[in-house]
Parts: structure tokens; sequence; C-alpha cells
């Protein structure tokens, strides 16, 4: 089994994370350093360390959604002491983790696992599991705006894939959604978009690059879970029918 593998499935981290490990040197096979991911190893015989702890088989999967409220960070430690997700997870294995990440003011769906693979298949852009957002911005974007994210629009980290995007309100007032200062028309939208891709703040991104600013986004799905009324703050166990929608 490939070493980056062994440690995903176990529980200690994302297979990224793992590779990113390695390559740091934070990884050893038997008390020598490997640096390159992909290194072979005998799961019965050897032994591995993760960043100075033993890696042990994995025995108790854990698989959770948490309903993100804005004003989190997405991380499981934060060196400048900022409130992080883990805080809203009480009585939990210290070995679940994030997988992948909603930004600082997005709300909504985050998934945590200790399940390296599951992990993987859930954030690996090569799975197209698509991801659907409630997006409240400002002014009322055109067809010829809604026809580009449609297509795929230019941000900072190239082309977007195509998205399924749809305007679900216009000219709303501040007062019938949130308060925000910065909005001087006092009008927004709430659209619907869907993607797969994962890019950083890239739902963000694609509507500034049509013109409208995002003021308000929250996540409500990812594949085939849905948010439901799971209310802000609060977390609950995926079902394994759940779990096993998600892995095909």
């Amino acid at each position: 089994m490939r070493l980056e593998k062994f440690i995903a499935t176990s529980g200690v981290a994302s297979r990224r994370a793992v590779k990113r490990s390695i390559r740091e040197g934070r990884v050893t096979v038997n008390g020598t350093t490997v640096f390159i991911p992909g290194h072979p190893i005998k799961v019965q015989t050897d032994t591995i360390e993760f960043e100075g702890k033993l890696v042990k088989p994995l025995t108790h999967r854990i698989y959770i959604m948490l309903h993100k409220p804005a004003g989190y960070i997405t991380t499981r430690h934060d060196e400048r002491g900022r409130p992080t997700v883990m805080d809203l997870l009480t009585d939990l294995p210290k070995s679940i983790y994030p997988v992948g990440r909603l930004d600082l003011n997005t709300e909504g769906l985050l998934l945590f696992t200790n399940d390296g693979q599951f992990a993987n298949r859930m954030m690996h852009p090569r799975h197209e599991i698509e991801k659907t957002y409630l997006a409240w911005v400002n002014g009322v974007p055109n067809n010829r705006s809604l026809d580009r994210l449609r297509n795929g629009v230019k941000i900072q980290k190239g082309i977007t894939s195509p998205a399924k995007i749809k305007l679900l309100d216009a000219n709303l007032s501040t007062s019938e959604t949130i308060s925000d200062k910065r909005n001087r028309n006092g009008k927004i939208s709430k659209l619907r978009i869907s993607i797969h891709e994962g890019k950083k703040r890239q739902v963000r991104l694609m509507f500034k690059a049509v013109g409208h600013r995002v003021i308000r986004l929250k996540r409500t799905r990812v594949g085939s879970l849905s948010l439901g009324n799971l209310q802000q703050g609060q977390y609950r166990y995926l079902t394994p029918a759940e779990v096993k929608d998600l892995t095909g």
C-alpha cells in the first residue's frame, strides 16, 4: 500500500494534507524520514509515524454534517486564536477533520470525517461532486451575466467550468434579507448556483467577474446530501445510506 493512502485511511488527515506533510519531512517509516509520496509500505510490519505520532489502522469511521455559521474558520487549529469549526463539534474524537472548506463568511453544509478515502473522493476534481449554494448579491444580474456564469468565467485561477444557475428573487430590499452598508442601492438578488469545482472563494469570484458582489453565501447541498432543517451551529452523523449515496 502507498504511504499516503495508509495514513489518510487511518483517519489522521486528508490525502492532500498527508502528501504535503510527507514532502515537508514530517513522516517516517521504521524511523526513516520519507520525503516522496507514493512510498510503498507493508501495513502489517512497518511502523509509520505522522508528525511524531504512531499511525494505527482506522477501526471506526465517522461522517458528520455541520451547519456552519459565518464567522468560523474552516481549520482544525488557528494560530491567531480565531473561532474554528472544531469549536462547534463537542464530545467528538480529535481525529476528525473538515472535508474541504467554507471561507470565514460563508455558511452552510460542511462535512467532517476521519476517513481519508471518503475525504479524497469528496474533494478530488475528477469525481465532480456537485455543490449547491444560495447567493445573495448586490444588484440584479441580467441574462448576459447569467449566461456567462453558466458557460464559465475567468477568475484568478483560470476559466471556471460551466455552472447551473437560477435567479430566485430580484430587487429584494436589504431589510428583507440582511443588512449591508456597502450595498448603497438597497437592492439585492437571491440566486441558486451549483458547481463541481472547489477553487478558493470560487462562487464569490465568479459573481465578482460579472460585476455583482456576494453579500451572503450559504451552501445547501453536497452531492446527494442536503442541509435540510439542520439549524446553524448544529451537527449530525450521516446515515449509512447517505454515505453510500455520496460515495457511489
